[in-house]
């Protein structure tokens, strides 16, 4: 039996806003994107190319770099000895954010033939998986990112 979502109480909880549009509209894009530059410092967003169009000239214009990852999963093997360790060691903290350990749970590794991995959906429909995707994008430029070493928390990161 599967167990709905309790996407009404995450939005009650603010880890997600409920878009009542046909579409998304861009300025909703950019304005979190601005509010997470003033609470974090937010300043660089890696992203993959998937309609980066429709929003690349707003968030430019807003003063954000951008980072683009052309082939996604091209940098899931390159992650994923980094990833498994981190989750292993238990050094990835999501404090009480049900949300981004959905997205987490939705993932399955997938082991290719030449022994890459990816980082797949469990169900291409019903589960969503653009927290852990963006965890990824993060990771991938990290290093080249964060000057100090410092730890990082995701807790008060809202998706």
């Amino acid at each position: 039996m599967k167990t709905a979502v309790p996407v009404k109480q995450w939005e009650e909880d603010g880890l997600l806003t409920i878009v009542d549009e046909p579409v998304i509209d861009i300025s909703h894009i950019v304005n979190w994107f601005v509010e997470m530059r003033e609470i974090y410092g937010v300043d660089t967003i890696v992203a993959d190319t998937f309609r980066l169009d429709l929003v690349k000239t707003a968030l430019e214009a807003e003063g954000f770099n951008l980072l683009y990852i052309r082939n996604p999963k091209a940098i899931h093997s390159l992650l994923a000895p980094k990833v498994e360790t981190m989750f292993a060691k238990q050094h990835i903290i999501f404090d009480d954010n049900p949300l981004m350990r959905w997205y987490t749970n939705n993932v399955y590794v997938h082991i290719k033939k030449d022994g890459n991995k990816e980082y797949l959906k469990k169900d291409e429909v019903r589960r969503k998986t653009d927290g852990f995707q963006a965890f990824i994008h993060a990771l991938w430029q990290a290093d080249n990112i964060l000057v100090d070493e410092i730890d990082f928390f995701l807790a008060g990161i809202k998706f």
